[in-house]
């Protein structure tokens, strides 16, 4: 280890010690009835009681090695993201299938990028957890793009309506509707760029080092996934973008 340092395990007592950083926003919820005690609550329970098993559920597939089965978990991983995500898109039609293919073709590049360039080995211990954090980021990004679509959509109907009067194609009347919900879809990853290293220090880098790997090394891996993260962001949200669209006229929703 880098330095000496060693990984120390924490238990569950003083896991559970963790909630206490819950108190105060839970008490000032309460206190000013903003009405969002409960559902805080019901999330933190379920990150705990999720990243417990999934920990052990980890813990099995690096036991066994099998590419099979943690291509299987990261398909798992594409589908509950891509249920997660449509939800938003609950206007459209095939907003699931879109979802599925957007989060799908991300992924494909990313593992294929970082298994030919030799930048990862195709392992379970490096694949399924780099996965898990471009899978998350480009979930937002999906939900973004379907949320922001449909209320650029109805902010610029008499505009669109007009470009197609004037002989427009639904592509066309469009272009300016896409580029507005992309480049909103990007935001939270664009900032996050700009900022990386100065305002946050990322949590792979951060856990990396705490693990005892030398400075250097965690911040070639984080790049590795900022570079990804934002790449896939990106890819996601013009993906869903062009293929959302044309729902608005398959639908008539003028």
């Amino acid at each position: 280890m880098y330095g000496g340092a060693v990984l120390k395990d924490i238990s569950y007592a003083a896991l559970m010690a963790s909630f206490l950083f819950m108190t105060i926003p839970f008490w000032l919820s309460y206190k000013q009835k903003l009405g969002i005690s409960k559902e805080m609550i019901i999330a933190s329970l379920r990150a705990f009681i999720q990243l417990t098993i999934i920990g052990y559920i980890i813990t099995f597939v690096f036991s066994i090695e099998t590419s099979a089965l943690f291509l299987a978990i990261i398909f798992v991983m594409i589908i509950v993201a891509a249920r997660t995500s449509a939800k938003r898109g609950s206007e459209f039609r095939y907003s699931f299938w879109i979802a599925l293919a957007a989060l799908l073709t991300a992924e494909l590049i990313s593992i294929v990028i970082w298994v030919t360039f030799d930048i990862v080995e195709f392992k379970a211990q490096y694949i399924l957890p780099m996965s898990g954090m471009i899978i998350g980021s480009s979930m937002v990004a999906v939900s973004l793009v379907f949320d922001r679509l449909k209320r650029e959509f109805d902010l610029t109907k008499e505009l669109i309506m007009g470009k197609l009067a004037l002989g427009a194609t639904p592509r066309q009347a469009s272009q300016e509707l896409i580029e507005a919900t992309v480049k909103a879809a990007l935001i939270p990853s664009m900032e996050g760029m700009k900022t990386i290293g100065l305002v946050q220090l990322p949590g792979m880098m951060t856990g990396a080092i705490i693990a005892g790997a030398p400075p250097v090394t965690a911040v070639k891996y984080q790049l590795v996934i900022a570079l990804t993260t934002f790449g896939n962001t990106a890819i996601t949200a013009m993906i869903v973008s062009f293929l959302t669209y044309p729902c608005f006229y398959r639908q008539k929703m003028f």
